[in-house]
């Protein structure tokens, strides 16, 4: 948890984050890119997740990589960076602007071996997409 929130309002967005994630309602991704904002790294990759299984029923592929991409590429903790990397990975071609961003990434001698594998296989993924 972070310790500049709430316990009860993380408890809150953690609960919320993984109802939304069992979800199957593309709807939901307005309220997911806001939890994407939050200061705790798990609210973050919860969402993220979540973000990346609402791909399959619908979800703005666009508003989804719009959201995603910030994360993947720049949040400060590596595990929400993979969790993001592998969201934006199940929005294929609609992610194919970040490609060279990934690739820079997948090469990034200073990220984590995990982030550098998700990025590889996003941008593998995205371009077999498009």
């Amino acid at each position: 948890m972070n310790a500049n929130m709430d316990r009860h309002l993380h408890h809150l967005s953690v609960q919320r984050a993984l109802e939304l994630g069992r979800g199957t309602d593309p709807a939901a991704l307005a309220e997911l890119v806001s939890l994407l904002a939050l200061t705790s790294d798990e609210i973050r990759r919860l969402a993220a997740s979540a973000i990346g299984k609402l791909a399959a029923f619908g979800a703005d592929p666009s508003a989804a990589v719009q959201a995603l991409a910030p994360i993947a590429l720049r949040d400060p903790h590596p595990q929400v960076r993979q969790y993001a990397l592998k969201a934006l990975k199940c929005y294929g071609a609609a992610a194919r602007a970040h490609l060279h961003d990934l690739d820079d990434l997948a090469a990034n001698d200073t990220a984590k071996d995990y982030v550098r594998r998700a990025a590889h296989s996003a941008a593998e993924a995205i371009r077999e997409a498009v």
